[in-house]
């Protein structure tokens, strides 16, 4: 049985008031997991045919359903080739509320391991910029967002007062997914409690209300920064939404819809008119992990922002060897893949970005990845796929294709990185070889008539 901390028990007392004996009664219930759907590679009624688990539609998400076992969900085939997000559902909220379109230049502030990263390239903005402070954090975030087949997408490694200074008034929407001391989490891991003993909620408010600075810094006029926690403690929550939009009277909390049992601020904050706006998950009325979701907006008219190319080609001036590969696309996806701008690394890596994107190139920033990572030259000009490509595309959009049925054992042997025979029914020709579960792609492989030579990320080798 989970033993609460005393200061955390008496803070949702004060908070909660009537309400607190239901809450610490429902922090007893089993936590609830969830899969967020790729809309970008599947639809819902696609997915809900071949789901290889028992699942249960989300009702406040268009692409999320309940599951009951994420350990298997998290094995399956489908999940590499980033079919679902593996995600709790109350973090789902800020996907959703995010005010995002195809106009949208937006930034993930906080964004490891992505998950509100991937949700958002869903709604098709112009650019996201996913950044995260932890080097170690953000190559999880590269990975997910790889496998998602994220396109117009930067991944920075950065404080985010340096990205305030390179980018002053640049994004539509900026979303601060702020550290902070877990408490929404604390039924579903343990382990956080002694954290918590250690560092409460005193430690992070100051952090948290730093990084808004800095994203107040980079917001247009006109544009919206979501702010959410995964605690209660209204140190970290409404106390920090006060004292920013004291300092900055520009800046006004949005209304978010309170329903599927979201609801207003608590106890002394009820009758603030202020706040009434922003939404807590709590676990006796909503059936998720505890968070905190503020919406604001900053007044006037935002301007656009300036192009920016350096080192930047055209496809025109890429490797022979990376354009002869590039014939074996179909005619719609090598006319879309010709359109996008380059950007040739020292290493030999070739990242594709898509037009809009190189408005915000700046050689100033730590960039862990500019765009799609399509592959890499040696220094003996010898080119080879990345599987970020392969997950950018579809089945159709390559002309030499392999696909396995999820539950082929050459599935698993091709994700931990093994050469697999190619004398099978269909013998694919000598050269890179698309290699998918159910026409899903995974990644490349390279055929030499006899076997399959396996190219799919190291890193990413399932062991």
């Amino acid at each position: 049985m989970m033993t609460l901390p005393d200061s955390f028990k008496s803070s949702m007392k004060d908070l909660l008031e009537d309400e607190y004996d239901l809450f610490i009664k429902a922090c007893e219930d089993r936590p609830k997991s969830a899969v967020r759907i790729n809309t970008s590679k599947i639809t819902g009624s696609e997915f809900e045919k071949i789901a290889p688990y028992d699942i249960e539609k989300i009702p406040f998400s268009d692409n999320g359903y309940y599951i009951s076992d994420t350990d298997a969900w998290s094995k399956h085939p489908y999940y590499y080739a980033g079919l679902y997000y593996i995600q709790e559902p109350s973090a789902m909220l800020p996907g959703i509320i995010a005010p995002v379109d195809e106009n949208s230049i937006v930034l993930d502030l906080c964004a490891a391991p992505g998950g509100k990263s991937t949700a958002l390239c869903l709604k098709n903005p112009q650019i996201l910029v996913s950044n995260d402070i932890s080097f170690s954090r953000t190559m999880a975030l590269v990975k997910n967002l790889e496998i998602s087949g994220a396109r117009g997408t930067f991944v920075t490694c950065c404080d985010p007062a340096k990205l305030a200074d390179v980018y002053p008034e640049t994004f539509d929407c900026i979303v601060v997914d702020a550290p902070c001391s877990g408490e929404g989490m604390f039924r579903k891991d343990h382990a956080l409690i002694s954290a918590y003993l250690k560092e409460g909620p005193e430690k992070y408010a100051p952090v948290q209300r730093n990084i808004l600075e800095c994203a107040y810094r980079m917001l247009k006029c006109g544009g919206y920064i979501l702010y959410s926690t995964c605690t209660f403690s209204d140190i970290e929550d409404e106390k920090v939404i006060i004292s920013f939009t004291d300092d900055h009277h520009d800046m006004s909390v949005c209304e978010i819809e309170k329903k599927y049992g979201l609801c207003g601020p608590y106890g002394k904050y009820s009758d603030r008119p202020d706040l009434q706006g922003c939404v807590h998950a709590l676990w006796h009325r909503f059936k998720g992990e505890g968070h905190f979701i503020a919406l604001m907006k900053k007044q006037g008219t935002g301007s656009k922002i300036t192009a920016y190319s350096e080192k930047l080609c055209p496809f025109s001036q890429l490797n022979d060897e990376v354009k002869q590969f590039a014939k074996q696309f179909s005619s719609s996806y090598y006319d879309e893949f010709t359109r996008n701008a380059f950007l040739v690394m020292a290493d030999g890596f070739i990242y594709m970005m898509t037009p809009s994107m190189t408005a915000l190139y700046n050689k100033n920033i730590r960039y862990v990845r500019t765009g799609t990572c399509i592959g890499i030259v040696n220094r003996h000009g010898k080119f080879t796929p990345h599987t970020a490509l392969a997950l950018n595309m579809k089945s159709t959009d390559y002309s030499n294709t392999v696909s396995f049925n999820a539950d082929d054992p050459m599935v698993v042997k091709y994700l931990k990185g093994e050469t697999l025979p190619a004398n099978r029914d269909s013998i694919p020709r000598k050269g890179y070889v698309l290699i998918c579960v159910d026409s899903y792609p995974l990644g490349f492989a390279s055929c030499d008539g006899t076997k399959l030579k396996n190219l799919y990320e190291k890193g990413w080798i399932i062991r």
